[in-house]
């Protein structure tokens, strides 16, 4: 594993330098789409029924992620209160034990409410164009970390050729890029639309936040701790299988830079808020429609009386008994 510190200097600071101006870019972004959610504001009025400022809860929330990554960042360096084994030890299943308790309850109590609540309808192009890069670079960023948890030996096999591990790396990365930037575009869809605002809610600006993160301290393992899909497949592979046997394993964990952590405690994270975001609802995806039966309507009307009626409700009033 190549880290920060088997970099050339050159190689670090430009890296620094591309940080600071996509923080400055992704800092510009945001006020452009405040000053117009301000003028669209002042010209249409307030939103009825809708008074929450969207684009400042998520400014906030972006401020005080910022804060308490940095403060992860030193606890996590420093072991500050045993900071590293309640992250790693304890917070996975206390995340793990939040998203099943929280999932069954909120299906048992209010299914009607699991929804992803889509707004297709009420705009589809800006839709179109943040949901395609977001989605597919998710899914294989996911099913990648998946087949490095399942299959390790055969991914380091794999990655035994440096240009098979070349491609795989440059690959990775670009899925990163493509979901980072479906996330701005669609953020800037949901804070920028006023039509957007009358669904969102305080949930959504905190998956934002959360999955900015995820997706920010992934492509800083991508850049600063090299050829990630081998060194995950052999180190971090024990870590999370020891935690699935309920016998966690710190030692490798807790030699980790403090990004990579930061990147496994937001991922545990995002975990334990799913029953209380529209995550829930692909927990409820209606897969059985692929095999079911076709459903078969039974018309008990005459047909042809209803074809010539003239009233508006043809055909005999069914009465319940």
């Amino acid at each position: 594993m190549i880290l920060l510190e088997a970099m050339s200097p050159w190689v670090i600071d430009g890296f620094m330098y591309f940080g600071i101006i996509l923080g400055i870019l992704l800092a510009y972004g945001i006020f452009k789409t405040y000053t117009k959610a301000q003028k669209l504001i002042e010209e249409n009025g307030p939103l009825p029924d809708k008074k929450s400022n969207y684009v400042a809860i998520f400014v906030v929330m972006l401020i005080v992620a910022g804060g308490v990554v940095f403060g992860l960042k030193i606890g996590l360096e420093e072991n500050v209160g045993s900071l590293n084994t309640l992250m790693f030890g304890v917070f996975p299943y206390v995340a793990f034990a939040i998203f099943i308790i929280g999932s069954i309850y909120r299906y048992k109590n209010k299914g009607f409410q699991v929804s992803s609540l889509s707004t297709q309808f009420l705009e589809g192009k800006q839709l179109f164009w943040g949901s395609q890069p977001f989605h597919w670079g998710l899914m294989v960023l996911f099913f990648g970390h998946l087949i490095a948890f399942l299959f390790p030996r055969t991914l380091i096999a794999f990655n035994g050729d440096p240009v098979r591990l070349l491609i795989l790396e440059i690959s990775s990365f670009a899925f990163g890029l493509s979901a980072l930037l479906g996330l701005i575009l669609l953020v800037k869809r949901r804070l920028s639309s006023k039509r957007l605002t009358m669904v969102a809610n305080k949930m959504d600006m905190l998956v934002y936040v959360v999955l900015f993160i995820q997706i920010v301290s992934g492509l800083g393992i991508a850049l600063f701790a090299r050829w990630g899909s081998t060194w995950f497949a052999s180190s971090l592979t024990p870590y999370l299988r020891s935690v699935f046997a309920f016998d966690p394993d710190l030692n490798v964990v807790n030699a980790m830079p403090w990004f990579v952590q930061v990147h496994i405690i937001s991922a545990f994270f995002i975990i334990a808020i799913i029953p209380f975001t529209r995550f829930m609802h692909f927990l409820v995806a209606p897969v059985d429609y692929i095999w079911r039966d076709y459903q078969l309507v039974v018309w008990n009307w005459n047909k042809k009386k209803i074809r010539k009626s003239t009233t508006y409700f043809p055909g005999k009033e069914i009465k319940n008994h």
